[in-house]
C-alpha cells in the first residue's frame, strides 16, 4: 500500500493547531515495537485528526521493519505500507491509517495542500512477471518404416503429423504410407501394383506407467498403381480406392522423442482388379487385389 506525501503533509500541518487533550489510557492503546515511530509520536500525530471524544475503544499494534510498517487494529485487521525513514513522517502516516479506520477526518484538515515530491527513499513496489499459461494443445511428426501383408509381404515407409491436447490423451492425425510393389500372377504372366494411402483419423491415448497407449480409427484413401510384366504387351493402369483405418500404438517418450511402433489395418470399400484379355485364346483373365492390407511399423515422433 503506497501513499504520497499529501496525507503526510496534511497531517504535519494539522499537528500544527493547537493540541486537544489525551484521552484516557482506557480509551486508546497504541503499542509500537519500535521508537520510529513511537506510539507517544503516533497518539499525538492523531490528536489532530480526529477529536479526542471521537476515538473509541481500540488498540493498534504497530510493527516496523526499515522501509515497511505493519499497523493492526484489534487483532482483526491490518494494513502494510511503504514509508521512508523519516519518524515524524512514519508516525503521521499510521495517525491517517487510523483516522480512516475510525471514519472520515474532517473537511478542515484537507484545505491548502502543500504538494511536495515524493521523498527518494521510499521504495518501489515490485512488479511480479506475467506467467502465460501453457498452449491447449501440442504437435508431433513422425516417420517410420513398416512392413505391408496382403498379396504377399513387402516394405514401405510412413509419415504422419498429429496434434493432441496438452495431455497426449485426444487428437487427430494425418499420415501418409507407401508400400513396396507387391505381385500377383494372371494369364502366363504377372502384373505388379503399389499403393501410396493417405488417411486422416481421431486418436486417443492411454498413459500405462513409462508407456502411452493409443488407439485410432479414421477414413482412408489410396492410389493405385498396376503395370504388367512378361506379356507381349505390357501395359500400365490406375486406379482410386477408398475406406476406413484403425490402428493400434505403443509409444515410449525419451525426451521431446516418442519411440513407437504399431499395427494399422485398411479395409477397402471400392473392389479393384487387374484383368488380361488375350488376343490369340480370345480370352480375358481377372485377379483381384487385395480388399484389405496390414501394416506393421517401426518408428519415433518428434514433440513440440
Amino acid at each position: 500500500m503506497m501513499f504520497s506525501s499529501l496525507p503526510v503533509l496534511l497531517v504535519a500541518m494539522a499537528t500544527g493547531a493547537a493540541p486537544q487533550a489525551e484521552p484516557p489510557a482506557a480509551a486508546l492503546v497504541i503499542e509500537s515495537d519500535s521508537a520510529c515511530p513511537s506510539a507517544e509520536a503516533v497518539r499525538a500525530a492523531l490528536v489532530g485528526l480526529r477529536s479526542v471524544d471521537d476515538w473509541p475503544p481500540a488498540q493498534v499494534a504497530i510493527f516496523a521493519k526499515e522501509q515497511f510498517l505493519r499497523i493492526e487494529l484489534g487483532g482483526t485487521r491490518a494494513r502494510q505500507l511503504t514509508v521512508g525513514t523519516d519518524c515524524a513522517k512514519r508516525a503521521a502516516a499510521v495517525a491517517l491509517i487510523v483516522a480512516t479506520w475510525f471514519g472520515e477526518f474532517p473537511a478542515e484538515v484537507a484545505s491548502a495542500p502543500d504538494l511536495q515530491p515524493l521523498p527518494q527513499a521510499i521504495s518501489q513496489p515490485i512488479l511480479q512477471p506475467w506467467t502465460l499459461p501453457p498452449p491447449p494443445s501440442k504437435n508431433e511428426i513422425g516417420a517410420g518404416v513398416l512392413a505391408t501383408l496382403g498379396g504377399g509381404m513387402v516394405p514401405g515407409v510412413r509419415v504422419e503429423y498429429a496434434r493432441l491436447r496438452r495431455d497426449g490423451r485426444l487428437g487427430w492425425q494425418a499420415s501418409l504410407a507407401w508400400s513396396a510393389p507387391r505381385e500377383v500372377a494372371v494369364a502366363g504372366g504377372k502384373t505388379l501394383f503399389t499403393r501410396a494411402a493417405a488417411s486422416v483419423a481421431v486418436r486417443g491415448g492411454l498413459p500405462v506407467r513409462r508407456f502411452l497407449l493409443s488407439g485410432d480409427v479414421g477414413v482412408a484413401t489410396a492410389y493405385t498403381l498396376a503395370w504388367g510384366q512378361g506379356y507381349d504387351t505390357n501395359q500400365t493402369d490406375q486406379s482410386l480406392t477408398y475406406g476406413v483405418t484403425a490402428g493400434l500404438r505403443g509409444s515410449l517418450p525419451w525426451r521431446r522423442f516418442r519411440i513407437w511402433t504399431d499395427v494399422r489395418i485398411f479395409g477397402w470399400l471400392h473392389r479393384q482388379s487387374v484383368q488380361v484379355d488375350s488376343d490369340a485364346a480370345g480370352s480375358t483373365a481377372m485377379v483381384s487385389l487385395p480388399t484389405w492390407d496390414l501394416q506393421w511399423a517401426l518408428g519415433a515422433s518428434y514433440v513440440f
